[in-house]
């Protein structure tokens, strides 16, 4: 005949181990889904950068090789460069920011032969996306023009050939971050060897 004592486990013993195996599954549970989401978070902010960095360059390759500014605004420069290693000729290009100032535009128009010698060839007309996901922050200008003493030229600039520096500002918004968060790279390019006789 059995004891009391050896009986098995109480309804008691039954609902103290449920509660404490569901409370440690819950703590594991957050846990683990704060360190998943902060990882992809990280990761994807990581990405964010990388790409911005990699149009910030792109960017500033391009502006490097300006021989002709023609409209230098807060949130557009339109000036004739080599837009791709390999083309032939300059093109000219307008970067500018869409009309809900969320991407980063080119409008590239190819020349039959370097600027000022050719003419545009309209009909090849194409915009490409710089940046999507461009984020535009309030008192930020996009690009910047500067003098040969440092400083800076007021926008629009009305006097191209003064400029002799250019400081790009790009933003993009942070991976589900609130709205004033973002990601940013500044960089600055030397234009002291454009040709100003052109």
């Amino acid at each position: 005949m059995l004891s009391r004592k050896q009986s098995g486990i109480t309804i008691v013993e039954l609902l103290v181990v449920l509660i404490a195996s569901s409370i440690l599954l819950t703590t594991l549970y957050v846990f683990t889904s704060n360190s998943i989401n902060d990882f992809m978070r990280l990761q994807a902010e990581g990405l964010a950068h990388n790409k911005l960095s990699e149009s910030s360059t792109r960017i500033t390759k391009v502006i490097r090789g300006i021989n002709q500014i023609e409209v230098a605004e807060a949130d557009t420069i339109t000036a004739y460069s080599y837009f791709a290693p390999h083309d032939t000729y300059t093109s000219k290009i307008r970067y500018y920011l869409n009309d809900n100032q969320d991407k980063l535009l080119a409008e590239v128009t190819p020349m039959t032969a370097d600027y000022p010698i050719g003419s545009l060839i309209t009909n090849q007309t194409r915009t490409v996306t710089v940046i999507d996901g461009f984020k535009k922050v309030p008192n930020k200008d996009t690009f910047m023009y500067y003098d040969g003493e440092s400083n800076q030229l007021p926008s629009p600039v009305t006097e191209k050939q003064a400029i002799k520096n250019i400081t790009l500002q790009l933003f993009v918004k942070k991976y589900e971050s609130s709205n004033p968060d973002y990601v940013s790279t500044i960089s600055s390019v030397n234009l002291r060897n454009r040709k100003s006789n052109l």
